[in-house]
């Protein structure tokens, strides 16, 4: 009897279901049920996603407007009746065993949440990119300094394959969205993901979970590969450009901030990491003009102009929506109590 619910949003692009979907059906029993959620996928992406599901039944949940991330697994996870959700990005790659992997490690060790072990690819070498993570923290004056550390980041697998054995790797306190097995109860209690998040999430994930005093483990043996390089056509950089757009950074920024007592650093979040991230998009659709203009003039000339009409067309689609899901609130006000501080001033995130 399957234990497990998975529920497959997207994260940048809307190409990459077709073969993640594909490597799902491979790995994992035909009883285990599926959820896709994806909103304003391209017509004919969406008759290969119908085509699939002849071959392979799964629940498909076509929107009329562009979703987030946390908005599309909150959909998603309003259908499972399971004991375990299992969240998914569409641009993820499964190897065998990988699911079951992941229930044992959470009945074995009486766990709420089970991080796989992630690769980044495609890459000559077999290459980690999260092998479970952990949170730190750093008192500098009247700052609370929050960290996030991947374990073995970039790090090629056949460097630290013996390490990852170690009794100690099974804990663990950081979950990438990638791929993640939950608790559906652990979910439920928590009042589902907040949506104004684009980033940061998995963050918020692991201090909602120590609020809550779960526990939160890492399977070695669950593998699965994060597609990051896989080139971007024209139609997968409109919704890249949506998800990472400047103004839903900001947005979680504050509510990240507003939540948890601290502050982050936002200029670092906003132009160091999701700002060049939009720019290495941009520049794999035009390559030329970013070859000739450079990084500088082509955010200035033409960058922007993109992003503008991407921004003003899904906008649109997104007029009539509601507010978006915010969780419980947290027992603590702010986060530095979780680590044993014993006061509130505002801090900041590294």
């Amino acid at each position: 009897m399957y234990k497990s619910t998975i529920v497959v949003s997207p994260r940048e692009r809307f190409s990459s279901v077709i073969p993640s979907l594909k490597s799902i059906f491979n790995t994992v029993d035909d009883s285990v049920p599926v959820i896709v959620v994806e909103g304003v996928t391209p017509t004919e992406i969406r008759a290969e996603i119908k085509a699939l599901q002849s071959e392979r039944p799964f629940k498909h949940i076509a929107l009329s407007y562009p979703v987030t991330p946390n908005e599309a697994r909150n959909i998603g996870a309003a259908e499972v009746e399971t004991e375990f959700v299992l969240f998914a990005d569409n641009d993820i790659e499964y190897e065998a065993g990988w699911l079951e992997a992941l229930e044992r490690n959470a009945d074995e060790n009486d766990a709420d949440a089970v991080a796989p072990l992630i690769f980044i690819g495609p890459c000559e070498t077999v290459t980690i990119h999260h092998a479970g993570g952990k949170l730190h923290h750093e008192r500098d004056g009247a700052n609370l300094i929050l960290s996030e550390q991947h374990r073995f980041m970039n790090v090629p697998l056949e460097e630290v394959e013996a390490q990852l054995s170690d009794p100690s790797m099974l804990e663990n306190e950081v979950c990438e969205f990638h791929c993640m097995l939950m608790r559906k109860d652990l979910y439920d209690r928590m009042g589902g993901l907040d949506e104004r998040l684009i980033t940061r999430e998995q963050m918020d994930f692991a201090l909602r979970c120590m609020d809550m005093g779960t526990k939160v483990t890492f399977e070695k043996d669950s593998r699965v590969t994060y597609r990051a390089y896989d080139p971007f056509n024209s139609v997968d950089l409109q919704y890249h450009l949506f998800r990472w757009s400047d103004e839903r950074a900001v947005e979680s920024i504050k509510a990240f901030e507003e939540t948890w007592g601290v502050k982050l650093k936002a200029d670092r979040i906003r132009y160091s990491w999701i700002q060049n991230h939009r720019d290495r998009a941009i520049a794999t659709v035009y390559p030329w003009p970013r070859k000739v203009l450079g990084r500088k003039f082509m955010r200035r000339l033409i960058s922007q102009k993109i992003e503008r009409r991407v921004r003003e067309q899904f906008d649109m689609k997104r007029a009539k929506l509601g507010e978006k899901s915010i969780p419980n609130r947290p027992e603590v006000v702010w986060a530095g109590t979780l680590f044993g501080l014993d006061d509130g001033r505002s801090g900041s995130q590294a």
